[in-house]
């Protein structure tokens, strides 16, 4: 679900620096970006002091134009000529309502009916370039509940995690798809979770089949796929690739997947809110038969609840194939696990486990905002953790990871201070019962996917080193 845009600056918990001087360059725009520490690089007309995209700026400062630009009504991050208004609605802005997809099917993948006000929440929502914070979810506030409850919360989740969740083991793998850009990469960090990633499915065979369709949630640019084909070693187009995101993003991977071969790979790039995902009429899942390829699912980071309606959507799938007389549709599932902070109750896929458990929905998103604790201690820096390196701009990955720590030691406050905190715990009690509350969430996973045929494990596919999200969900057919 979206989440809340917020500048470097802000992230970090900094001042902003100060706004140096117009630059000297002529027909430089002179509009100064705070969130890239620097003046827009595009040019302007010579009798303006900003490029067209920052033009409505200069009609602030009073100077008048002859042609008045507004904001786009469908996403005000752009602005137009307000005589080209019509037109750019009716056929050029890529923000316009669009006519839905034939696997479009409205909140298929929510497991409870959403509330009016989400629905409502919903139709606001014209484009993902602008994140939203969710207000049901920033009404969740720790810091104003009486310590009794959160004690009440934890003995609880101590409870649960002793009795349902199972020893994980630390496993960390590599492949040799990742070894060779690891000298011109900016950080590893990203390339040692995706090379483990890739080694824990060449260990449970999911690259054995090449003809497979590979399914990769929350793509982004689709860098994930990206060395799956490289450890696929595919030359003549065998593998599908199937990229789920709910938002474009530049400098997409798609070209590469596609291959220089002959034959090109089937590439679908599938831009929906995974809730909305009916995977059985997604086309590329089809061969030229006309028969159901298999799948297999990757992801790495699927923040929260796109977890959980990710799982769901691919029990969906399994429920129809299997109807259809398909008994093993999915051959593989990996997924690395984050951000369990934004898991809602209406999106978690087993409801029948949170009654096993006696987790009421007033301590399911309690224990979900608690289990924030587990990578907010004082010695973590989400921005030094991100970047390592000052002045260098984040990909959009980073942004979306960075954003999800700030919502999860928003309202921490003093949460770099071992004692006086609102709880009444310090920083490593607190980081315990965090980790406790992760897995107390992902042992209901596992039992969702285990009820429906699957060999399931949690396994810590990197170092915390490395990642302190390093926990991964591998599911394989019975």
């Amino acid at each position: 679900m979206p989440k809340e845009s917020r500048s470097r600056s802000s992230k970090a918990g900094k001042t902003p620096a100060p706004v140096p001087p117009p630059p000297n360059k002529p027909q430089q725009c002179h509009f100064y970006v705070a969130r890239k520490s620097r003046y827009c690089s595009l040019p302007a007309k010579r009798t303006n002091k900003f490029c067209g995209e920052h033009l409505a700026e200069q009609q602030k400062a009073g100077d008048t134009e002859t042609l008045r630009r507004i904001p786009c009504p469908y996403d005000p991050s752009h602005t137009i000529f307000e005589i080209n208004l019509e037109h750019h609605m009716q056929t050029r802005c890529n923000a316009r309502p669009k006519e839905q997809e034939q696997f479009y099917s409205l909140n298929v993948n929510c497991t409870l009916a959403l509330t009016q006000e989400e629905l409502d929440f919903q139709k606001t929502i014209q484009s993902h370039k602008n994140m939203y914070s969710l207000p049901w979810i920033a009404r969740i506030q720790l810091s104003k509940l009486q310590k009794e409850d959160m004690r009440s919360v934890a003995e609880k989740v101590e409870k649960v995690y002793k009795e349902y969740v199972p020893k994980i083991e630390q496993v960390i793998l590599t492949n040799p798809a990742t070894a060779s850009p690891r000298t011109a990469e900016r950080f590893v960090k990203h390339l040692d979770q995706q090379s483990s990633l890739l080694g824990h499915m060449v260990q449970r065979g999911m690259l054995d089949d090449k003809k497979a369709c590979f399914v990769e949630f929350g793509a982004g640019r689709g860098e994930l796929s990206g060395f799956l084909k490289k450890a696929l070693d595919e030359k003549n187009g065998e593998a599908t690739y199937v990229l789920v995101d709910r938002k474009n993003v530049k400098s997409k991977l798609d070209p590469f997947l596609k291959g220089t071969d002959a034959t090109h790979s089937v590439v679908q790039r599938v831009l929906i809110d995974i809730k909305d995902l009916d995977l059985s009429k997604v086309q590329a899942l089809m061969n030229e038969n006309q028969e159901m390829k298999k799948v297999v699912v990757l992801s790495k980071h699927l923040c929260g609840s796109a977890t959980d309606i990710t799982l769901k959507c691919l029990m969906n799938y399994v429920t129809n194939q299997r109807e259809a007389g398909n008994l093993k549709p999915i051959s593989g599932i990996i997924i690395a696990l984050c951000c369990h902070q934004l898991c809602r109750y209406e999106m978690y896929p087993n409801h029948e486990y949170l009654k096993q458990t006696n987790i009421s929905r007033v301590e399911f998103d309690r224990l979900s905002k608690m289990s924030s604790w587990a990578t907010s201690g004082p010695t973590y820096d989400p921005k030094k953790s991100i970047t390592e390196t000052e002045n260098v701009p984040l990909t959009e990955e980073e942004e979306e990871e960075l954003a999800d720590h700030a919502d999860a030691g928003q309202e921490e406050g003093d949460a770099d201070q071992t004692s006086n905190h609102y709880s009444g715990w310090d920083s490593s009690e607190r980081e315990k019962i965090g980790y406790e509350c992760k897995r107390v969430l992902d042992a209901g996973r596992m039992r969702y996917l285990q009820e429906h045929g699957f060999k399931v494990e949690l396994v810590y596919y990197v170092d915390p080193k490395t990642s302190l999200e390093n926990c991964a969900l591998i599911a394989t057919p019975e």
